[in-house]
């Protein structure tokens, strides 16, 4: 295996032969990449490394962060290319019929605002991104936008989508064509496993958040009003910060305005997390099916109905499949390969001849030195290593 190296303007400088490297594919969350081998040449103004096999095969690729020299070894710790998502944007949908709240339109809509730009430097490393068409309306859930402006880190709003959707961005390097691509994918492949076949430790939590309502933020400072528009006092005097009385020009008392109370029909939206790791979208009551007990509430409030519907939907994405299964497959005879499966695809464990659980593949934990290549892989999206198939 051998690591062929790119300036900015795609132009091949040199291989790095002899690699080792340890590379970790994450689902949502950056890859990280780090590798070292030989070099003789000058190599600080790469900017892409692409690994290939013995026979010249494209294996992965991701950007530079840097190289550092030690003689002739080149020590590379790469960035993963979705890191170009990772910048601040604004999508303005203020003006009458701008919206469209079907996914890939949402999609479109972020990807226009990151690379569409008029900015010198952002497109000097051509850049394809492909959306399928999904014509799922997101404003059920998510509520609409329209008239309302966001400034948000583009990939952080991507997320709340790509996990409620089970979309996740796949991203290579055509070395002909000299562009980075990126691909929305949605894949839905199961394959199943039953427990009894492997060395396993099992444990189990409720912990997580499991019920989220969005609602609007409230101005407790809006003062009560009579039938003319007057406003109403307390008979509570207002006073300094030293605590002292005020008083007015006239030497009589100031009072405390009279604040209006929260309405009790404020726009409200209640979410909720099933045992089969569904977002369901219902009333307070919240009576559906695989409800969650014990109950564990967060609440979201935004000046927007719809921003605080994106927070309460992305605590609750945030909280799918956390269960903790830690599955050991270095056995004699190996029932199957992991490594083979694409990110993201449903793992259906079986105990006792039962559905146990339904997990994603969401790491592919790769290591390459002199005893060979060694490949984990991780189930759930917890950030800690809950589940981990080890293959050797």
């Amino acid at each position: 295996m051998y690591i062929a190296l790119y300036d900015e303007n795609r132009k091949h400088i040199s291989n790095v032969d002899n690699t080792s490297l340890d590379l970790t594919e994450r689902v949502y969350d950056l890859d990280t990449f780090n590798a070292d081998g030989i070099c003789n040449d000058d190599v600080n103004n790469s900017k892409i490394a692409v690994v290939n096999n013995d026979m010249g095969e494209y294996e992965y690729a991701c950007l530079i962060d840097n190289i550092t020299p030690d003689g002739r070894k080149r020590i590379i710790k790469g960035l993963d290319f979705k890191t170009l998502w990772e910048t601040e944007i604004l999508l303005d949908f203020t003006v009458d019929g701008s919206f469209d709240g079907r996914v890939s339109a949402l999609f479109n809509y972020v990807k226009s605002a990151v690379f569409d730009s008029v900015d010198a430097v952002i497109g000097k490393i051509p850049i394809e991104v492909i959306i399928p068409t999904d014509n799922t309306d997101t404003t059920v859930m998510f509520g609409s936008y329209q008239g309302q402006y966001v400034i948000t880190d583009a990939y952080k709003f991507l997320k709340c989508y790509l996990k409620y959707y089970e979309y996740n961005i796949k991203s290579s390097y055509d070395v002909v064509e000299g562009k980075i691509i990126f691909e929305f994918v949605k894949n839905t492949q199961e394959i199943e496993v039953d427990l009894n076949d492997f060395i396993y430790e099992l444990t189990t939590s409720s912990s997580a958040t499991n019920k989220a309502v969005a609602t609007i933020k409230y101005k407790v400072e809006t003062s009560e009003t009579d039938s003319n528009g007057n406003v109403i006092y307390t008979n509570i005097q207002k006073v300094a910060d030293d605590g002292s009385p005020i008083f007015n020009d006239d030497g009589l008392p100031i009072y405390e305005e009279k604040k209006k109370s929260r309405p009790t029909n404020m726009a409200t939206k209640f979410y909720y997390r099933t045992k089969s790791n569904d977002i369901v979208q219902a009333d307070a009551k919240g009576d559906i099916d695989g409800r969650i007990y014990p109950v564990k509430t967060k609440w979201f409030e935004q000046e927007y109905l719809a921003s605080s519907q994106f927070d309460a939907v992305y605590e609750l994405a945030n909280s799918r499949y956390v269960d903790n299964i830690i599955i050991d497959n270095n056995l004699t005879i190996d029932p199957i390969d992991f490594s083979l499966y694409p990110l993201y695809t449903k793992v259906k464990l079986y105990y006792g001849g039962k559905l146990y659980k339904t997990l994603p593949i969401s790491e592919k934990i790769i290591k390459l030195d002199a005893k060979g290549k060694n490949t984990k892989i991780k189930l759930g999206l917890k950030k800690i290593l809950l589940t981990e198939i080890i293959k050797n």
